[in-house]
């Protein structure tokens, strides 16, 4: 065994030096006196993968299994040349066996889990990789790959803590600022601004860590934190489209309208604000055209449709032509408004026009500032039948009629954080005096399975088809209620009275510190003063809805 062993590690010397035919040469005496040294069988494994030979590799590392079936390296190269065959079913086998026969180590079984994520079988992978931190808490590459496999699977609070223990582990500016980036991605603005200003304390010069804290700082209103950041991430990096359009949000928020609008545009370029479809005319540039037909397209959220929907009649007032290009759901209700001269649904093909903007560009394009918002409520009208049939339905219920929003739509991760759910606006319901209308549809229904308004109610979210149907519910009510969603728009569109639930780090078209709207002048807003706690501006609002009811019952 002593010359065996000589062999052998004259071959792996050989190996070192690159002396391919040596190495092989001295490996395959070592084998002719001891055929059952696994790890002869594992250096000519090797030698065959180098050569470009995975199918020889993988049949020496079978035998070298064979020879030490507790060593779990040998697997590992085994299972290897099956995938380079593209044979990763096989491999997977291969290494799930070896799993149950207790032959473990943190890297088998990583490689498990990796084959697994590749079959998009994301919760086996996820196991597979907690299994391997149990074997070895600080293994980094099942952390980064536990992180990985939980944002496939839309676990962004998980994946960002597996990110955070990674950071721990590697202490460098680009982990922090990985785990920076997951935090703001599962809306954790706090723990975010801690692991940025980690991240640019190690590295001061990397402008999307500075432009990472920027947002973190906007999310919880930090104006003087955010602004600074980023105005340092543009300093690193002038061309820096996310940071420019995110200092836009902040000087719309602390209502530098003009100024921030012009910024935001910078959004237009991220892929999260980019049109789902193209459109052959130019981009409008502002100047107004008599004769000219302008299309106004919207394919993101209702709300931003409906707030900035207000610009085309003053368009129209100066000669021009406007057309709407945008949601079904919000057709019925902008024709039966009069607010454009023709308008169609995403699915369908655009109006005739000669140029056109995404809707939310308006602010921009028609030179908005503080002072000149166009604020005249109502610009949206109810459609004549929608109108009768929920005056009618309505009709009967007794004191002041309170329509309920407790969710908004789950399109934009922003839903964490803006909605505060059915549980914590229940005190808003059974008030003396007050009939809540509940307006709620889609995704925020499903709290109805747990919780019942208190006192008397009337549940319209099955019924509701489109925005018409809604605006008519609207006008039949004495006040809204609502987060921070389309229906908040909607009511304030419709100039009846809103009282908007806003979280602390309410977006930018609800300003900062504010408890009016220059947008929309028959809303209240109702701020958090602790991040994620609903009790305060709940009790707040409670009390005003009784003081705002005995006035309404003395006139019925």
């Amino acid at each position: 065994m002593t010359d065996a062993m000589d062999f052998l590690r004259a071959g792996a010397a050989a190996l070192q030096r690159g002396d391919r035919a040596e190495a092989e040469r001295r490996v395959v005496r070592a084998l002719a006196l001891a055929p059952g040294h696994g790890e002869a069988w594992n250096v000519l494994g090797v030698l065959a993968v180098s050569a470009g030979d995975a199918a020889g590799g993988e049949a020496r590392f079978r035998r070298a299994s064979a020879c030490a079936p507790d060593n779990p390296n040998y697997p590992r190269s085994q299972a290897e040349c099956l995938k380079r065959q593209g044979r990763p079913d096989r491999a997977a086998a291969l290494l799930a066996g070896a799993v149950r026969r207790g032959v473990l180590s943190p890297d088998l079984v990583c490689d498990l889990g990796n084959l697994r994520l590749g079959m998009r079988d994301v919760a086996a992978a996820a196991a597979l990789y907690r299994l391997a931190l149990v074997l070895a808490p600080g293994h980094a590459r099942s952390l980064n790959n536990l992180a990985e496999a939980l944002g496939t699977a839309e676990r962004p609070d998980a994946s960002a803590d597996a990110l955070a223990r990674l950071a721990v582990l590697r202490g460098t500016a680009a982990a922090w600022g990985v785990v920076g980036a997951a935090l703001l991605a599962a809306w954790r603005q706090d723990e975010a601004r801690i692991a940025l200003r980690r991240a640019v304390v190690l590295d001061p010069s990397a402008s999307e860590h500075w432009a990472n804290l920027g947002f973190a700082g906007l999310g919880r209103h930090a104006v003087v934190l955010a602004e600074a950041a980023f105005d340092r991430a543009l300093r690193l990096s002038p061309g820096m489209d996310a940071a420019r359009a995110g200092l836009g949000m902040l000087r719309m928020l602390t209502g530098r309208l003009r100024d921030g609008a012009a910024d935001y545009e910078a959004r237009l370029s991220l892929p999260t604000f980019t049109p789902s479809r193209s459109y052959s005319r130019p981009v409008w540039d502002g100047r107004v055209k008599p004769g000219w037909t302008l299309l106004i397209h919207a394919d993101r959220g209702y709300g931003d449709a409906i707030q900035f929907i207000r610009y085309a009649p003053l368009l129209r007032a100066q000669g021009m032509r406007v057309v709407f290009h945008g949601p079904e759901g919000l057709l019925d209700l902008f024709r039966a408004s009069d607010v454009v001269d023709d308008l169609s649904g995403l699915d369908g093909p655009p109006p005739a026009h000669d140029v056109h903007v995404p809707i939310m560009s308006l602010i921009h394009r028609m030179g908005t500032t503080l002072d000149n918002v166009p604020s005249a409520v109502p610009y949206l009208r109810v459609p004549d039948t929608a109108a009768r049939r929920w005056v009618d339905r309505l009709a009967g219920l007794r004191g002041m009629k309170a329509g309920l929003v407790w969710h908004g739509s789950v399109a934009f991760p922003y839903h964490r954080q803006r909605s505060p759910g059915l549980e914590a606006v229940l005190p808003l319901t059974g008030l003396p005096g007050v009939t809540t209308v509940l307006l709620q549809v889609a995704n925020g229904r499903a709290d109805l399975e747990r919780h019942t308004p208190l006192g008397p109610f009337l549940d319209l979210g099955t019924e509701l088809r489109d925005f018409a149907d809604t605006a008519a519910a609207i006008q039949a009510l004495d006040i809204v209620i609502s987060p921070c969603t389309a229906v908040a728009h909607l009511a304030g569109a419709l100039g009846k009275p809103v009282a908007v639930l806003l979280d602390q780090g309410a977006e930018w078209r609800w300003m900062h510190e504010r408890v009016d709207s220059p947008w929309y002048p028959t809303a209240r807003l109702y701020r958090q003063a602790l991040f994620g706690d609903w009790t305060e501006p709940v009790e707040r609002l409670r009390r005003d809805l009784a003081a705002l009811n005995g006035p309404l019952q003395d006139r019925s």
